[in-house]
């Protein structure tokens, strides 16, 4: 069933019923997608692995860092980057990736097209799996870079740059809905992705074709950290960082929307 202006500006707003109808349906998934999450061993082990690395992190650094230090290294001076990239991005994309393969399990046994023709829509459905994993993302990342103790970033800072990084959840959601149609593809994405989100973490500070990096989400909020490290002005990279994952997001939800019902 095809659903015209689905990514069109001054789509019509459903009635009151049904937006209650709507709310409580996808309220009631809530339980069913807890319940779908401690049965699959990966997907769990996924979702609770930043509590476990963070605690781990902060009990091994201090030793990693007088070791490396006996053999002449310096790693005071990356334990703070690498303290971003393992909760500001690497947490929120694990996050979506859990909640993208639960997608591509419901599109692989046809869930996509029986909720397409309920009050739910197809649209509904994966902005709320796409909101979930925000959701995930945000309290995981802070919960991580406090707990973590490679960052000092006080309360304020560390909740702007959770919230910076938290959308990727969501890109990495609806990207893998949009371009992946099994969970063998998807691994192959997720693979892929760790890479290319990772990069500009090594390229942050070099300027000439490396600039380029600023076009991947994950360039963003390491930005922001890279500012509040050196005591400039973060907010707007962090602004940034929200503003162009919405925008994937919603391109990724238009194109999933197309393929779905083409």
């Amino acid at each position: 069933m095809r659903r015209r202006g689905f990514c069109r500006a001054g789509a019509r707003t459903p009635g009151g019923a049904r937006t209650a109808t709507t709310i409580g349906a996808l309220a009631r998934m809530a339980p069913l997608d807890l319940r779908r999450l401690t049965r699959d061993e990966l997907l769990s082990w996924m979702a609770v692995l930043p509590l476990v690395v963070a605690p781990v992190l902060r009990m091994a650094a201090p030793g990693l860092v007088g070791a490396l230090s006996h053999l002449g290294l310096d790693a005071g001076s990356w334990l703070e980057p690498l303290g971003a990239v393992a909760f500001a991005v690497i947490t929120p994309v694990l996050m979506g990736t859990v909640v993208g393969f639960m997608l591509l399990a419901d599109k692989e046994d046809g869930t996509w097209r029986a909720v397409a023709v309920t009050p739910v829509s197809l649209r509904g459905y994966l902005v709320w799996r796409a909101g979930l994993a925000v959701g995930l993302a945000g309290p995981l990342a802070l919960l991580g870079l406090r707990v973590g103790g490679l960052n000092d970033l006080g309360w304020g800072a560390g909740t702007g740059l959770a919230l910076a990084g938290a959308p990727l959840a969501g890109v990495t959601a609806l990207a893998l809905a949009a371009f992946a149609d099994s969970t063998v593809q998807g691994v192959t994405g997720v693979k892929l992705g760790f890479v290319v989100l990772v990069l500009p973490a090594a390229v942050l500070d070099r300027g000439g074709p490396w600039s380029l990096s600023a076009v991947v989400p994950s360039w963003w909020p390491l930005r922001a950290h890279a500012a509040i490290l050196d005591g400039q002005i973060w907010q707007p990279w962090a602004a940034g960082a929200v503003a162009i994952s919405a925008a994937l997001a919603a391109a990724c939800l238009c194109r999933t929307a197309r393929s779905a019902v083409g």
